[in-house]
């Protein structure tokens, strides 16, 4: 089996809808919650740790399961295809929510799907690459997904207005 950029040059789009997220999630949730629900520095600080603790409680059960599951689609692809899009269907919807139920519903949602696909989109990268070539395929996923991330952070400076 030899090197295939083509295969680590995709998978860097879900490395780099991760960054993407947590990037501008990081960024404009405390915004939000200050600027539009009026909430106090110590509660926007508790809100902005519950990722971690969903990552914490979620991520390590996950990736042993995706290592024992079996499907036709490989043993990562239905934690991606079930929690990449319900991600970016709420992390859509987070900017809109103007009630704060719905906002906390929104970002829970948000925390548990990518809780759920971001070890899987993680290894999948040694699944399909020769352990040969695993360190320059480590090099390119990160490497591309960072040049993507980089050229499009600027955007979100249009998400909060003033």
């Amino acid at each position: 089996m030899k090197f295939n950029y083509g295969k680590i040059f995709l998978l860097g789009f879900g490395f780099f809808g991760v960054s993407v997220i947590w990037t501008v999630y990081n960024a404009f949730v405390p915004l939000f919650l200050a600027n539009r629900f009026g909430l106090s520095p110590i509660l926007i600080g508790f809100f902005m740790t519950l990722d971690n603790i969903a990552a914490l409680f979620i991520q390590p059960p996950v990736g042993a399961w995706s290592d024992r599951l079996r499907t036709p689609i490989g043993r990562r692809m239905p934690f991606i295809l079930i929690g990449a899009p319900i991600g970016a269907l709420v992390f859509g919807l987070i900017p809109l929510a103007a009630v704060l139920p719905l906002f906390v519903a929104c970002t829970s949602t948000l925390l548990l799907s990518m809780a759920f696909w971001r070890t899987p989109v993680v290894a999948l990268m040694p699944d399909i690459t020769p352990s040969q070539f695993r360190s320059q395929a480590q090099r390119h996923h990160q490497l591309d997904g960072r040049r993507r991330h980089d050229h499009r952070l600027p955007g979100g400076q249009h998400l909060v207005r003033d």
